[in-house]
């Protein structure tokens, strides 16, 4: 590539491509990024575009989102891990070799237009560990539930307070020492609200809206564990991805 050329990438790069993809949408991704420059036939290897994006980084033009990914939001998302410690505590004291992720409704429902009258709690764990898992929790004082279906939260299933219910555990889930990351708790959330009714679909686009268009998530986290779970990366975050 010229060196004209590569000026000339470099400039419109910095100067009209991150800003106008930055203007649509608080995510985009290094495909975004080639397809705005493919429309505008300007070519760019592979290495040097990921040089200059380096850079751009580097000068806080943009910031990174995780694998490709980027955002103009500066600062990240910082989870409240307090509703859920106690449990998270009980439970590696309880079963000390237990591999399990834990997330309460209540370290995002602020985020949400409407208050939720209680909280839930869910822990994933192994499936061979749920019963014994969901017993220790009733012994504890939990109302804990096992993997209920649709069909049984339809019929029975109901939010008390100290309410907890076990699921089993997805593969190479964003999550540190039995606490959920936030990018896991999105994409559970928008299932649960399916299989649980928390709240409806509107509703939950405003959350995610609220969540992640104030502070950066790690988008490339995110869209990983949401094909694990067999949901489109559009039905979590929507408007906030180009």
């Amino acid at each position: 590539m010229a060196a004209v050329e590569k000026t000339v990438l470099k400039t419109t790069l910095r100067e009209e491509c991150l800003p106008a993809l930055a203007r649509a949408a608080p995510y985009f991704s290094l495909a975004d990024v080639r397809a705005w420059l493919k429309r505008r036939r300007l070519p760019a290897l592979p290495a040097t575009l990921r040089r200059y994006l380096h850079e751009a980084l580097a000068d806080s033009l943009i910031h990174d989102a995780g694998r490709g990914w980027y955002s103009p939001i500066k600062e990240l998302f910082v989870l409240n891990r307090e509703p859920v410690r106690e449990l998270v505590t009980s439970l590696h004291k309880r079963f000390p070799l237990l591999d399990f992720s834990c997330w309460s409704t209540e370290q995002v429902a602020s985020y949400g237009h409407h208050q939720l009258a209680r909280f839930v709690v869910f822990v994933h764990t192994e499936r061979d560990a749920m019963e014994s898992t969901a017993n220790a929790l009733r012994d504890a004082g939990w109302s804990a539930w096992l993997n209920p279906t649709r069909q049984e939260a339809t019929k029975s299933y109901r939010s008390e307070d100290r309410t907890v219910v076990v699921r089993p555990a997805v593969s190479r889930a964003p999550a540190q020492a039995g606490f959920a990351a936030i990018e896991k708790i999105l994409v559970d959330l928008r299932v649960e609200a399916d299989a649980l009714k928390f709240f409806d679909q509107g509703e939950y686009r405003r959350l995610v809206a609220n969540l992640a268009g104030r502070n950066r998530i790690a988008v490339g986290a995110l869209a990983a564990y949401a094909r694990r779970r067999g949901v489109g990366l559009d039905a979590v975050l929507g408007e906030l991805i180009n």
